[in-house]
């Protein structure tokens, strides 16, 4: 034998297990059972250019990697004739572990083997149960009747940088697993699907490149069927889904479950000509029924029927109600009508008793039946030609005159898209290059380095970055408490739950904290803000309506918000915003029983000289400061602690009262008449003529006073006048 850790397999007699062309699954499983006996071996490589031809299944154990020369191929033999669920590959034993297949090409042989149905099971090229830790890639997958890559009850499942052409049924098919990656892999479904999940959780599927031809199905599929097993953690992103015969993207679930027990997260796609097979109702760009779904910053163009639907295409729906997609940042462009009865909206939904949407800037154009159909339009939806870089190549990128890439460096447009910096905007926007404008895009390369370059420069504006010191210069500050428009987005200041997003310029923000809940119908629902960032302690109310994990935020504020006009009438601790949800969430009709925790600094009180039973929480709605139900709830050595009762989240206040001071009053002594006749003395002849020159009526019939100092005077005079005589 070859010195370990590798055993060979050969066609041209250099290997150390030797296979001649026909039953090769001989020697190969023989190789495969030495490396599984002798623990110093690790790997069975199979030697190129050869085709190895099986007609049985090659048995894998555990802690073995079958790899081989990329020009090495194991193929089934002609007109085999397996039962069904019989694969070209399985695993030796159950429980096995550390299973790793790689480097070279598997080839089902389907023309070699008419006498079966595609999809029914038959020919699976790897199927793998009960196993863990399942390493699949750099491999060529093609021309057979069955999947890919099928595992049941597995965990721990990578399938990457594969190639996989013209399979019978899904590539990859993960069945009632866990911690299942798919990325790097390139697909061009013939039967079904390029990548699936069905009952399975904590799976990603990025950066692949899915197509059909043929018929084939959807690019992603993900299913959920009854309450036995969640789907809570699933993400697809960076993916390019095109020229599929149903819908880019398909998620459905079927049975009674939970609504937290199914959630996905869509983002950073570009979906384009889905849904080519326009007699089918499982079309579109994205299909969705019985989950909930962040579906943000994706790219769908030309899709047929829909860009995103909800609708019951196919099984039935699963029991209950209160399903939530939030569509966030997206582009949805050129959609197309289709012969089952799509007629090209923008987004559309055709389950409004038990689905709903929320919507969130995004950008809209062309698109055949409009924009919207069973959802209520958003005003931070933008209406307007993205701009493409170069549609008719599938070019998504963002026109700008500052920068846009182009895939090696970047370069400068005579025009800039309107979704550049249009985004939603308590979106993560850090990604992006500067310059940014300090808001994500809207559409596929939001807040990636890839992101359109914004005109304006807010990192260098030193009016965008100076502090405001006024609380009424801001220009933009709406009196009237109507809607404030910025870049795309839109938020009343009369009241809601931040729908649109918060408007507050960065600049007039101190400091943001963030926290996340699940939120179910009929539950207690509390957001603590542990950081401590800010003066908000917490947030609690009752929920009316499921919408799955939702954001609370807290933005303490320099001075008043834009939203608001005037201050509140007491003294002003600290101003703040708080937004919870999206989409209007937070009114009386999704929740009840709100409550704000807020500490304030026990220093403020005793240096403002405040009376702490006089603090409140005030929230501007309806144009006007409206005090609020406030309760002291305990203390520490820094901070008093303060709950109250709010009817909606909003611009809020903080405010006391001065304790009043203790009014005194002075009661002047009585005049000295000797101190007056002696003042008077001195400014006699003023006294005198005052009434007359005043024109005094009371004075005028009164006779003048002669004052003794004169008298003396005049006498000392005469006196001197007669000495002076006397002398001469």
């Amino acid at each position: 034998m070859t010195p370990a850790p590798v055993v060979y397999v050969a066609g041209d007699g250099s290997g150390d297990f030797n296979c001649s062309g026909d039953n090769d699954q001989v020697q190969i499983n023989e190789a495969l059972t030495y490396v599984a006996e002798n623990i110093e071996y690790t790997t069975v490589y199979l030697k190129g250019p050869f085709t190895y031809v099986i007609d049985d299944t090659l048995q894998i154990g555990s802690n073995t990697i079958l790899e081989g020369d990329s020009n090495a191929t194991i193929k089934l033999a002609g007109n085999a004739r397996w039962s069904s669920t019989r694969p070209l590959i399985k695993e030796k034993s159950s429980n096995s572990i550390d299973i790793t297949i790689r480097g070279f090409t598997i080839d089902g042989n389907r023309e070699g083997n008419t006498n079966v149905v595609s999809g029914d099971g038959y020919y699976n090229l790897i199927h793998l149960s009960d196993c863990q830790n399942i390493s699949v890639y750099n491999m060529y997958l093609t021309n057979n009747h069955g999947d890919g890559l099928k595992t049941d009850n597995c965990s721990n499942i990578k399938f990457y940088n594969n190639e996989a052409y013209l399979l019978g049924h899904d590539v990859l098919y993960a069945i009632i697993c866990s911690d299942v990656e798919a990325y790097n892999n390139t697909i061009t479904c013939r039967t079904n699907s390029g990548l699936r999940l069905y009952n399975t959780n904590h799976a990603s599927f990025y950066n692949n490149t899915i197509t059909s031809k043929s018929s084939g199905g959807a690019g992603i599929e993900i299913q959920k069927d009854g309450s036995d097993s969640a789907m809570d953690d699933i993400e697809v992103y960076n993916n390019v889904i095109y020229n599929t015969a149903l819908s880019g993207i398909f998620i459905f679930g079927s049975g009674s479950y939970p609504t937290s027990s199914a959630n996905v997260h869509i983002h950073h796609n570009q979906v384009y000509d889905t849904g080519t097979d326009t007699s089918n109702e499982v079309i579109g760009g994205i299909l969705s029924d019985g989950f909930n779904a962040l579906i943000e910053n994706n790219v769908i163009d030309g899709a047929y029927g829909a860009g995103i639907v909800q609708n019951n295409a196919y099984f039935l729906s699963p029991a209950g109600s209160g399903y939530v997609i939030t569509v966030r940042n997206n582009i949805i462009t050129n959609t197309r009508t289709s012969e089952a009865g799509g007629e090209g909206y923008g987004i559309y939904n055709l389950l409004t008793d038990t689905h709903s949407f929320i919507l969130q800037n995004n950008s809209f154009y062309n698109n055949t039946g409009g924009d919207y159909a069973g959802v209520q339009a958003s005003p931070s939806d933008i209406t307007a030609d993205p701009q493409y870089a170069d549609r008719d190549k599938h070019d998504y990128h963002l026109k700008s005159k500052t920068g846009r890439w182009n895939g090696s460096s970047w370069v400068n447009d005579s025009i800039s898209s309107p979704c550049i910096d249009a985004g939603y905007s308590l979106s993560d926007y850090s990604n992006e290059p500067e310059p940014n404008g300090n808001r994500i895009n809207i559409g596929q390369d939001g807040n990636t380095r890839y992101a359109s370059k914004s005109e304006l420069d807010v990192s260098n504006n030193s009016s965008e970055n100076s502090s405001d010191s006024s609380d009424s210069s801001d220009t933009s500050d709406n009196s009237e408490g109507g809607s404030h428009s910025s870049g795309g987005s839109s938020h009343s200041s009369s009241g809601g739950g931040g729908g649109g997003g918060s408007p507050e310029p960065s600049r007039n923000i101190e400091v943001k904290e963030l926290s996340q809940v699940f939120i179910t119908n009929g539950k207690a629902v509390k957001f603590d803000f542990t950081n401590n960032a800010t003066c908000v302690v917490s947030v609690s109310f009752d929920a009316k309506k499921t919408v799955g994990k939702t954001t609370a935020i807290v933005e303490m504020l320099k001075n008043k918000s834009i939203l608001v006009s005037g201050l509140p009438s007491d003294n002003v601790y600290k101003f703040f915003n708080l937004w919870v949800g999206n989409g209007g969430y937070g009114t009386s009709n999704t929740i009840e029983n709100p409550v704000v925790c807020f500490k304030v600094e026990k220093a403020w009180i005793q240096d403002e000289k405040i009376d702490h039973p006089s603090i409140t929480l005030n929230r501007y709605n309806d144009t006007k400061w409206n005090p609020l139900s406030t309760n002291l709830s305990g203390e520490d050595d820094a901070y008093l602690y303060f709950t109250a009762k709010t009817p909606g989240f909003s611009p809020f206040a903080i405010t006391g009262k001065i304790i009043a001071k203790e009014t005194v009053i002075e009661i002047p002594p009585e005049p000295d008449t000797q101190d007056l006749e002696q003042n008077n003395g001195s400014t006699g002849s003023e006294i005198e003529t005052k009434p007359e020159q005043t024109g005094n009526a009371s004075m005028s019939g009164k006779e003048n006073v002669s004052m003794p100092g004169f008298e003396i005077i005049y006498c000392i005079i005469g006196l001197l006048g007669l000495f002076l005589y006397k002398r001469g």
